[in-house]
């Protein structure tokens, strides 16, 4: 706990908590024999589960857990610039193991994503009370999952514990502290310092300097606190100048604006994007605009935009496998002509968790303009249009876009968002501008906080 002290309230209240997750799931009678297996879309990397075949080694440990997207975009951000150096990687996802321990995260997530789409549809009160629940991450929350992470330790059971160890998650980190490993380097999402995000034992890695210094002003010892920059994966990082590059080319040649509009994990953005196509009608039909929209995994978030388009009658493209979509990339470079043929927007939808997350790493490559929640896209080298967020805690990552120069503002009502549509498809100031920013930006190594995480992680 850094040596911060919660009240004899807070601990009893964890403790009470604690003891009623062991009892209702059973946890901590028993251990989960652990083995890995290779990842079918990342070759080099291993996956730990209870299913695997392969016996654990010492190997750099990339800690995640399948809780929307975001966490496990960041892990993605990590392996990518390991497999690069040829750095043998397990990935452990929390939830890929089964166990009572798994079920106990899975409930939780389960209920967080619930409230996520509840707040981002009904708004109003409902998304007032989920911003304060999602930006009160108190000591009171960080002693609750140090004492689970004690209670979980069986869910790493078997790993070496010499291996150096990258978590995107807090509860992986201190599971890792509680388990006793070495060296455990902790990615933390975001821009808004809470206690929760901390694992206390870790070298605790922020992406901006704003972070940083909050975190010191929390009690958080400079020792266990670094600025890192920005989660983002090795092949966009080091593409980074030629895509904006082209995508200057392609402001400067007229071409149709590409906006790629990702859902996310929870689905909670449903409502707002279907909005958003109805307002940008004009702009879809004319060829001024194109949206590719990523649905990720899921399947009823697909077939209501599928059946909001027929109503609207604009005619759309699936892309449905992951060999569709690298098809469909080849065909559309940034420095290609757009193919007139095509319509005006392009629905994915894949049918597994890494898939649908993965899908939007490729598609960043090759848009105009990422059209996202200030979650942890935010923090990517592309021009962005930031849509409405989803908890209070995110605001603080459109500030750090802002600051860069390489995003738009909130746009809190779809109205808004449609108007910087409007502004991105008529006009190529803005547009422009932000590209300058990203360039400079990447030569300033802002996005090179994953990188950097690694090469702490195997220094000798």
């Amino acid at each position: 706990m850094f040596g911060l002290e919660t009240g004899f309230l807070s601990k009893q209240t964890a403790g009470l908590i604690r003891g009623i997750l062991a009892k209702r799931y059973s946890i901590g009678h028993s251990s989960v024999p652990l083995y890995s297996s290779p990842s079918p879309l990342y070759p080099g990397l291993e996956l730990i589960s209870d299913q695997g075949t392969n016996p654990l080694q010492k190997r750099l440990v990339v800690g995640s857990i399948r809780m929307g997207y975001g966490h496990h975009r960041m892990a993605l951000s990590v392996y990518s610039h390991s497999l690069k150096k040829q750095i043998p990687t397990y990935l452990h996802d929390l939830l890929a193991i089964g166990s009572p321990e798994a079920k106990a995260i899975s409930d939780i997530d389960a209920g967080y994503s619930y409230f996520s789409r509840l707040s981002a549809e009904i708004g109003g009160p409902v998304e007032w009370l989920w911003g304060q629940l999602m930006s009160q991450g108190n000591l009171t929350s960080l002693e609750l999952s140090c004492q689970l992470a004690d209670l979980y330790k069986g869910l790493m059971k078997g790993i070496p514990t010499d291996s150096p160890v990258i978590t995107t998650y807090p509860l992986n980190g201190q599971i890792a502290v509680a388990s006793g490993f070495q060296k455990i380097i902790h990615l933390i999402c975001d821009n808004y310092p809470q206690y929760y995000l901390l694992v206390p034992g870790a070298m605790n890695l922020v992406q901006t300097p704003s972070a940083y210094t909050k975190f010191i002003q929390m009690g958080v010892p400079k020792e266990n606190l670094a600025v890192a920059g920005h989660w983002v994966s090795e092949d966009i990082v080091s593409g980074a100048v030629t895509d904006s590059e082209n995508r200057v080319r392609r402001i400067d040649a007229k071409k149709c604006r590409r906006f790629l509009i990702p859902i996310g994990g929870a689905g909670a953005q449903k409502g707002y994007v279907l909005d958003l196509i109805r307002l940008s009608k004009k702009h879809l039909q004319n060829k001024k605009a194109v949206f590719w929209i990523n649905a990720g995994d899921h399947s009823k978030v697909l077939k209501s935009i599928e059946e909001f388009l027929i109503v609207q009658k604009i005619s759309y493209l699936s892309i449905n496998t992951w060999e569709d979509l690298i098809r469909f990339m080849e065909r559309h470079p940034l420095r290609s002509e757009d193919n007139e043929n095509n319509p005006p927007v392009v629905l994915f939808h894949f049918p597994s968790h890494t898939e649908a997350f993965s899908a939007t790493e490729r598609l960043i490559r090759i848009t105009d303009v990422l059209v996202t929640k200030p979650a942890e896209l935010a923090f990517y080298p592309v021009p962005k249009l930031f849509i409405r967020r989803v908890g209070d805690h995110e605001a603080a990552s459109v500030l750090r876009s802002l600051e860069l120069g390489e995003g738009t503002v909130e746009c809190r009502e779809v109205m808004h968002a449609k108007e910087l549509i409007h502004i991105f498809t008529e006009s190529d100031d803005l547009l422009l501008r932000m590209n300058e920013s990203v360039i400079k930006n990447i030569v300033e190594g802002v996005y090179n906080g994953s990188k950097t995480a690694v090469e702490i992680a195997t220094a000798n």
